[in-house]
């Protein structure tokens, strides 16, 4: 009797209970914002709040027994728990989307989406990178690059920072523009790029920066010019965007006349020949077999129709350029409004250069197939291939372009080829290291009998009047003027060989994958880490309508008045119609 009568006592403050409990959660709530920590104190508030609501439900469940039979109530309580079902649904679904988002970018050039070069340079972060960026106030869309960034390696931080409040920070950088981006990694420091209202933050820009910073050794690229080939500057027929392009990736690109100079410079990590028109002189392609012979990378181009006199070295690797036109007869040009000389390539073989290509494709401009051969020591590796419908034709000039077995090449062809040699000096750097110290030897027993000497004539001759021995110097000691000092070789002497030069040019640089095909086949010669041939991020592509004054008013008079007009007089005639 006591404990019903203690019940009915208190059940006349259960409101209490519930506004006590309300409150108590509140106040951990708070706390738990304040102090952005999760302490014991919010936990024992929180707690307790919980722990009153309950003690009232349940004081109020004995003391109404009866209550949950009621058909109210149990409708009631069925509808607060499909609510709490739904909510807590809802919320489980949010937490999961959050945690493990997956995005969809139906764009044409994947804006939303980072490049897999991008991907892979975060993923392989060796050391913590940080991005800050000296900008007031931050701009969400730059927010969201950074956040794509972030996702991929907790290696990767930025931070937004307010030059005119962290003054210190911003001496640091010798920060001078608002907008600034810079890029610390170890004790390295670089402008990626600045920023303005028109000019926000470039997954491009980025990205080059990135990888410049994380280069330990600038790659050096000469470009065989004073034959005709395409020229570096702007013009109407140029690789100046696949130059600028290097350059903006941390390469040094510099032209190079053999004309006018004895050898290939010795720091040249590439060479590239692009289709020249007059043939090289044999003095020239000597220079050029040295280059290879000491552990440079070439790149050879020739399109179809011109005349290659590398003969004397591309036979040495099993190669050969085919006079024929590659013509594609699949019709897929005709959808892109493309002729069968352009050659659409989707296949890709098995290398490094377009490891990431996928069905992705790319083009070429009247291209030639490359035969092959076999040739001890070099491997040849194609990975530019046509599909079964082309072929090799032996008179594009004729009236009707047909495949003709007699004279003509069924596809499919090979129009690029990745080769690599065994570099001899690196197989006799071994030996060179065991006749080095073997020299070493002899030069320290030298200086020891010439010291014996030296003590022996000062004997004898202690007012040192007469001269003494020349010393003799030892082979490792002997060096010639033509010695000079270069960048340590690879282990393989690699060449590419594609047959099909338009593809690098203004204009065709940038259709599908063509600049990647580049800028990955130099940095494969260059001996770049395969990781960083990839797929790099894109511009987006200007899809704005220009439109004259007058489409501008008639558009403006049509969404206006003119079709509220019409389906006015519409509804009016309708209505007229059936009143009758």
């Amino acid at each position: 009797m006591e404990k019903l009568s203690f019940i009915f006592k208190i059940k006349k403050y259960i409101n209490y209970f519930f506004f006590l409990g309300i409150f108590l959660i509140s106040a951990g709530i708070v706390l738990l914002q304040i102090n952005g920590n999760l302490s014991n104190l919010v936990i024992g508030i929180i707690s307790s709040g919980i722990t009153v609501i309950i003690f009232g439900i349940c004081i109020f469940l004995y003391s109404n027994k009866g209550f949950l039979g009621k058909r109210g109530v149990e409708a009631g309580i069925n509808a607060i728990i499909s609510t709490s079902a739904l909510l807590l649904i809802l919320g489980l679904v949010n937490f999961l989307g959050l945690k493990y988002s997956v995005k969809i970018d139906l764009t044409e050039n994947n804006l939303y989406t980072l490049s897999p070069q991008s991907q892979q340079l975060i993923s392989n972060l060796s050391q913590p990178l940080k991005v800050y960026i000296f900008d007031n106030p931050p701009n969400d869309f730059d927010r969201k690059l950074l956040q794509d960034y972030e996702r991929k390696n907790n290696k990767f931080q930025y931070q937004f920072v307010n030059p005119q409040v962290d003054i210190n920070l911003a001496k640091k950088f010798n920060v001078t523009r608002l907008g600034d981006v810079y890029l610390e990694y170890g004790d390295k420091q670089q402008l990626a790029q600045t920023l303005s209202p028109q000019n926000r933050l470039s997954e491009i820009k980025l990205t080059n920066a990135i990888a410049k910073i994380q280069q330990t050794t600038q790659p050096i690229i000469y470009i065989l010019q004073g034959h005709g080939e395409s020229a570096m500057e702007e013009g109407q027929v140029s690789i100046s965007q696949a130059v600028t392009t290097l350059r903006d990736k941390g390469y040094t690109v510099n032209s190079l006349t053999l004309a006018t100079s004895p050898l290939i410079p010795p720091d040249a990590n590439v060479l590239i020949i692009s289709n020249p028109e007059k043939e090289l002189l044999e003095g020239e392609i000597k220079i050029i077999q040295k280059y290879l012979d000491d552990g440079g990378g070439l790149l050879v181009m020739y399109n179809a129709g011109s005349n290659v006199n590398l003969e004397e070295i591309l036979k040495k690797w099993g190669i050969k350029f085919d006079d024929r036109l590659v013509v594609d007869a699949s019709g897929t040009g005709e959808v892109f409004g493309l002729g069968p000389s352009i050659t659409i390539i989707v296949d890709y073989g098995a290398h490094p250069i377009t490891q990431n290509f996928g069905n992705g494709m790319s083009l070429f401009p009247w291209a030639r197939p490359i035969i092959t051969e076999t040739v001890t020591d070099v491997t040849a590796t194609p990975f530019l291939i046509t599909n079964s419908q082309s072929w090799g034709e032996r008179n594009p000039e004729g009236e009707n372009v047909e495949l003709d077995p007699t004279v003509d090449l069924q596809g499919p062809l090979n129009i690029g080829v990745a080769l690599t040699k065994k570099n001899l000096i690196k197989s006799i750097s071994k030996s060179q290291e065991d006749s080095s110290n073997i020299k070493n030897d002899l030069e320290i027993k030298n200086n020891e009998n010439l010291t014996l000497k030296e003590e022996s004539v000062k004997k004898v001759n202690p007012d040192n009047n007469l001269p003494l021995p020349p010393k003799m110097k030892t082979p490792s000691e002997e060096k010639t003027n033509s010695e000079t000092l270069s960048n340590p070789q690879s282990s393989q002497t690699r060449m590419v060989v594609i047959g099909n030069a338009n593809f690098a040019t203004d204009g065709w640089f940038q259709q599908q994958l063509n600049s990647d095909l580049f800028i990955n086949t130099v940095g494969w010669l260059a001996n770049e880490k395969d990781s960083t041939l990839s797929i790099s991020p894109k511009e987006a592509t200007n899809r704005r309508i220009n439109l004259t004054t007058f489409q501008a008013g008639l558009i403006g008079w049509l969404a206006l008045f003119i079709i509220p007009a019409l389906a006015f007089t519409v509804s009016m005639v309708t209505w007229w119609q059936r009143s009758r």
